[in-house]
C-alpha cells in the first residue's frame, strides 16, 4: 500500500531522517525453475526412448536395434526419476510417482526380457534379453494399453504439469534509500509555502480587503509569496524553476502594484507592507493575478507542485503526495 504524506510532513520526515527516505516495498519477479528445466531435459530423453518402442511390431525391427532402444529406455527413466527428485511441484510428482507404480506393477514382465530393479534404479541385462521369447516382448510393448502405451500417455501429462510448472512468481522484499542535499529541501519547503499561499490567495476576495483584519491576512499572505516563490541565485539546475522565475519577471509591472518588487539584480523579490489595499488599481490586479481561475495563479500553483516532485521525488520513494493546495 502506499503511504500517503502532506508536502511538509514528507519534508520533516525526509529532515528527521539525515535528508534520506527508506522505502521498503515487495517486487514480484517471474523466474524460471532450475530443478524443473532439468526434469524437462532427462524428461524429453525418456519420451524419445518411449516413441520409438511405441512404433514397435512384433518382428518389424532386428533384435539388436530392439535390445539397445530398451537400454536407452532404462537409461533414460533412471536419469529423469534422478533429477525428479529435487522438483518440489506436487502435479509434477504426481505424474512421476504413476509412471514409477507403472514400472513396479509391471516388474515381473519387465523382468522376463532384462529389465530390473537393483538397488533402486532399473539396469538392463542383456542376456537376459535375449533369451526373452517374443510373447513376453510383445506384451510390453504392443497395443494402446500395454506398458509403453501407458507410459507414453503418463509423458504426457509430465510434460504439461511440467511446463506448468517451469516458471514461478517469487516474491523479494527490498528497499531503497533516496538521499537528499539540505538546500533542496529548504526548496522543496519554500515551494509547498508558495504552492499554498497562493491556494489561500485565490480565495481571498479584492471586495473584502477594505477589512483591517482581511488586510493584515493579506498582507501575510503577500510577504511569505515574496519570500518563497522566487529563486534566481543561480544554485538549482532546475527547468521548472526557470520557468517560474521567468513568470515572475515577466508579470514585475503588475507584481509591483501589490507591493512585490526585485531587487536592482532581479535576485530577490520583496513585499512593501505599505502598499494601499483599497487602492482601485490594486485590487483590479490582485483579482487579475490571484483571483478564481487566474493564469498567473494558476501557472505559479503547479510550478510549485512539479519543482516538488522534481526534488523528492515521490515515485521513487512509494509514495503519493496530499494535493496541499486543493
Amino acid at each position: 500500500m502506499t503511504v500517503q504524506y502532506e508536502p511538509m510532513k514528507l519534508i520533516d520526515q525526509i529532515r528527521q531522517n539525515n535528508y534520506s527516505y527508506t522505502h521498503s516495498y515487495t517486487k514480484k519477479v517471474t523466474e524460471a525453475d532450475a530443478n524443473v528445466e532439468k526434469l524437462q531435459d532427462k524428461a524429453e530423453a525418456f519420451k524419445k526412448s518411449v516413441k520409438k518402442l511405441k512404433r514397435y511390431s512384433s518382428g518389424g525391427i532386428s533384435r539388436d536395434l530392439l535390445e539397445s532402444q530398451i537400454e536407452d529406455l532404462v537409461k533414460s527413466y533412471n536419469d529423469m526419476k534422478n533429477s525428479s527428485a529435487k522438483v518440489t511441484d506436487k502435479d509434477v510428482q504426481k505424474q512421476i510417482s504413476k509412471l514409477e507404480k507403472l514400472f513396479s506393477d509391471n516388474e515381473k514382465e519387465l523382468k522376463k526380457i532384462g529389465v530390473e530393479k537393483v538397488n533402486g534404479k532399473y539396469s538392463f541385462d542383456s542376456k537376459t534379453f535375449a533369451d526373452a521369447a517374443d510373447k513376453a516382448i510383445d506384451a510390453l510393448f504392443v497395443g494402446h494399453d500395454s506398458f509403453i502405451g501407458q507410459a507414453d500417455k503418463i509423458m504426457r501429462k509430465v510434460d504439461e504439469t511440467a511446463s506448468d510448472a517451469q516458471y514461478n512468481i517469487n516474491e523479494y522484499k527490498l528497499s531503497r534509500t533516496l538521499n537528499y542535499e539540505e538546500a533542496d529541501m529548504t526548496l522543496a519547503a519554500n515551494m509547498t509555502l508558495a504552492g499554498q499561499t497562493t491556494s489561500v490567495m485565490t480565495i481571498v476576495q479584492s471586495s473584502n480587503l477594505s477589512d483591517s483584519t482581511i488586510q493584515d491576512s493579506t498582507k501575510k499572505l503577500l510577504a511569505y509569496f515574496a519570500q518563497s516563490v522566487y529563486h534566481a541565485d543561480g544554485t538549482n539546475a532546475n527547468k521548472n524553476i526557470d520557468k517560474l522565475n521567468q513568470l515572475c519577471i515577466d508579470h514585475k509591472d503588475k507584481l509591483a502594484k501589490l507591493g512585490l518588487t526585485f531587487d536592482n539584480e532581479q535576485k530577490n523579490m520583496v513585499f512593501n507592507a505599505s502598499v494601499n489595499m483599497t487602492d482601485p488599481d490594486f485590487q483590479n490586479t490582485y483579482n487579475e493575478l490571484f483571483g478564481k481561475n487566474a493564469v498567473f495563479g494558476n501557472a505559479v500553483s503547479e510550478y510549485c507542485k512539479n519543482i516538488f516532485n522534481d526534488i523528492v521525488q515521490p515515485d521513487k520513494i512509494g509514495v503519493s503526495i496530499i494535493d496541499a493546495q486543493a
